[in-house]
């Protein structure tokens, strides 16, 4: 999907700074405090700090969301759960390193005026520079006027975003184009200005009216005024972006990408190759290892409270699409009545349902019943992270509903997910919602990193606490 923020690169000093504070907001209100109590040595005036800073600083240099067209509001709540991480570093430090050295209550004391001091700093320097943000790129100097050759679904999609984006400083002038196009995307109409045909546009270009020239890609473009229009494009002194609108890319976000050194609009690939793989791997490995151990008393709890609620197996045993979509068995804690009906179709689980044991509602409301699935991960069928699985009949269905569906198992499924921690979770009841689930599951794999997966697990690990969306 196209992501409007991604056009200012002059937007990342405002990241820079946001960095480079924030490391100085929460690295030197510890080192005030340890001056304060008089603490001495390294591991206080020097360690924690440094190690508080530094955390700081790689939590909001990438905090885009920031200069996004996202509302303030949101934004704000999105840069708490960020802090989490220097809050989560800050711990460690005050109750692991601190804790032999220093008295009990003078931690606690010292922990709780840091993030006193902090966390209201830390969310109005957020709040301020995305106020400056807005002011600077919208200075007369900074605005640039934008204009569409042509026009298509990605297109107007783009104008409707960038309408909304005031902070980018893009003011979209309207469009040109053989004739008058609707303006209606599926999110409403989108005000855009018809500006005539492409020989129309060709003074205006010759004169530099336009700092910005998105150019729309479609298979009836190709007529001569057209492509006289691009020709003079490249006399111009605008930015110029190519907007892909054949029907083959459709839903789709394309960009950039190069293999043996041939130029190539990539439709859909991932990062998660070679190396990558086992590191994730190895990753997954370990964190599950862990997870058996430290869960087994309660995965043991829940197999005796399974046993003893209803007749019939504790392990539900189910066919689903794995990697390159070959079929595997996943596991889960059994929740429903064994001869619960199914009216000859198989449907997920819904709020109310009748055919979920009590035992069976409280494993999937607190998500205890896919505890299971680690074992799927120690085999190397699953992953800690990455697209849920979805039973096989439910993909049969799907793969023929949803564009590109299938390029989920472009991976290894996984426990949990990126569309899981963005809210989709739980019944899938509309093709609405499942199109949403697609696109998250598609934006996962082709921005892969070992940070996204460990931020969707501290994401999880969080919102178990209050999710509704599982039952």
């Amino acid at each position: 999907m196209f992501q409007p923020e991604k056009l200012g690169r002059h937007n990342h000093a405002f990241l820079l700074a946001s960095g480079l504070v924030s490391a100085l907001i929460n690295g030197g209100a510890s080192w005030v405090l340890v001056h304060y109590y008089g603490l001495i040595g390294d591991i206080y005036l020097t360690i924690t700090p440094l190690m508080l800073g530094l955390t700081a600083f790689l939590a909001f240099y990438s905090f885009q969301l920031m200069i996004s067209a996202r509302s303030a509001l949101w934004m704000l709540g999105q840069g708490l759960v960020r802090w989490t991480r220097v809050l989560l570093v800050g711990m460690i430090l005050f109750f692991f390193f601190l804790y032999e050295d220093v008295h009990q209550i003078v931690l606690r004391t010292m922990m709780l005026q840091w993030v006193i001091a902090v966390l209201p700093l830390q969310l109005l320097l957020l709040i301020t520079l995305r106020q400056a943000a807005l002011k600077i790129n919208n200075s007369p100097s900074n605005r640039r006027r934008a204009v569409f050759v042509g026009l298509g679904p990605e297109a107007l999609k783009l104008a409707q975003r960038l309408q909304r984006s005031p902070i980018l400083g893009i003011e979209i002038v309207g469009y040109y184009a053989s004739q008058p196009q609707p303006l209606e995307t599926a999110s409403g109409k989108v005000e855009l200005r018809y500006l005539g045909n492409y020989s129309d546009a060709v003074p205006e270009v010759e004169q530099n009216s336009y700092a910005i020239v998105f150019v729309t890609l479609k298979e009836r473009e190709g007529l001569p005024d057209f492509a006289a229009l691009v020709d003079r494009l490249y006399d111009s002194t605008g930015s110029i972006y190519f907007l892909p609108e054949p029907r083959l890319s459709e839903g789709f976000s394309v960009h950039g990408a190069e293999i043996a050194g041939v130029s190539l609009l990539a439709l859909h690939e991932t990062t998660m190759l070679g190396a990558s793989r086992y590191v994730k791997r190895a990753m997954d490995l370990l964190l599950s290892g862990i997870a058996l151990v430290l869960l087994s008393p309660v995965m043991l709890l829940a197999a005796l409270a399974v046993k003893l609620s209803s007749p019939g197996p504790i392990l539900y045993r189910q066919k689903r699409y794995g990697e390159r979509g070959k079929p595997i068995t996943v596991y889960k804690f059994r929740s429903m009545y064994v001869h619960a009906p199914q009216d000859g179709v198989l449907r997920q689980a819904s709020q109310g349902d009748a055919r979920v044991t009590k035992v069976g509602w409280f494993l999937r409301r607190s998500s205890l019943d896919e505890l299971p699935q680690l074992f799927n991960v120690l085999e190397g069928t699953m992953s800690l992270v990455g697209p849920r699985p979805h039973a096989a009949s439910h993909n049969e269905f799907y793969r023929h509903q949803i564009r590109g569906y299938m390029l989920r198992h472009t991976v290894k499924p996984g426990i949990t997910g990126w569309a899981q921690v963005n809210g989709l979770r739980g019944e899938t009841d509309t093709l609405d919602k499942m199109q949403r689930r697609v696109e998250y599951d598609r934006y996962y794999i082709t921005h892969w990193s070992l940070g996204l997966d460990i931020r969707i697990l501290f994401t999880t690990v969080w919102r178990l606490v209050w999710d509704r969306n599982a039952y």
